[in-house]
């Protein structure tokens, strides 16, 4: 009698974690794209200022561009930040307090596939918010090209990703039931230091110089600069690698909060 044996396929340790990567950002995508609490103010909020105040503009010429152009910039920027302090923010710090991360504890669920996911997700809602604004753009003439928008969709997504830091400090840190106002409370000052309302050498003195040292206006400021605009509307000029950096520092130092908040709240939740 001869004994058969059968060669069971291996799984590389890789691909079983993007599975497991991939699986948790479709569970994700349908509880968030389901919620009309998420997807009006998240992610239909920046589409909607756009149509009310660069669609009527939007050939509007301006010394680089239209002003479709710059408002297009400006809305995007919203967009992004708004996910990350929503959909990162706000998202984790409601789990934690209905006690969703317990849960995930007694799951093969890792840490880090949580996590990612957070990210990940709101890397794939950025590109949508953007994308859909690139296409609002399109209609309404604001004349912006392809391979432009392609450059600054580019920038804002590593840029979402490198202030996402901020949303999971909201989640971490942030009460659950006070992380909604939290978000709201840092989404405005940062969003008017990236010149979404007005250009910020419009802004008064000591605002725009307390605006000059947020992330948010060197990402503003990058990606003008990859749609041929700077702060005030002009030609873009100077070099980017200065905003790169700054915001490299902001992010590098964003993390390490973010590890040492992550410690203290699984060290609090499941001593």
């Amino acid at each position: 009698m001869t004994a058969t044996s059968l060669a069971l396929p291996v799984r590389r340790p890789g691909s079983r974690s993007l599975g497991i990567l991939a699986r948790q950002l479709r569970a994700e995508l349908r509880i968030n794209v389901r919620a009309p609490e998420f997807v009006v103010p998240v992610m239909a909020l920046p589409i909607l200022l756009y149509f009310i105040f660069g669609a009527p503009r939007a050939a509007e010429p301006m010394p680089a561009g239209t002003v479709g152009a710059f408002t297009m910039v400006g809305f995007s920027i919203y967009g992004v930040l708004n996910i990350v302090l929503f959909a990162i923010g706000e998202a984790i710090a409601d789990e934690r307090g209905r006690g969703y991360l317990r849960l995930v504890r007694t799951t093969p669920l890792p840490a880090w596939a949580y996590l990612a996911t957070k990210l990940a997700l709101a890397a794939v809602l950025s590109l949508l918010v953007v994308a859909l604004i690139g296409v609002a753009g399109t209609v309404t003439g604001a004349g912006v090209s392809p391979e432009r928008w392609l450059a600054v969709t580019v920038v804002l997504l590593a840029g979402g990703l490198a202030i996402a830091p901020l949303g999971f400090l909201i989640g971490f840190l942030a009460r659950p039931h006070g992380a909604s106002a939290i978000a709201l409370l840092i989404l405005f000052p940062l969003s008017l230091a990236s010149g979404v309302f007005m250009p910020v050498d419009q802004l008064p003195g000591i605002v725009r110089d307390i605006s000059m040292l947020t992330p948010t206006y060197h990402l503003a400021e990058l990606a003008r600069l990859a749609a041929g605009f700077d702060a005030s509307g002009l030609p873009a000029a100077g070099d980017g690698w200065q905003h790169v950096v700054v915001i490299g520092a902001w992010s590098l130092s964003g993390f390490a909060l973010v590890a040492l908040s992550y410690r203290r709240m699984v060290a609090r939740q499941f001593a």
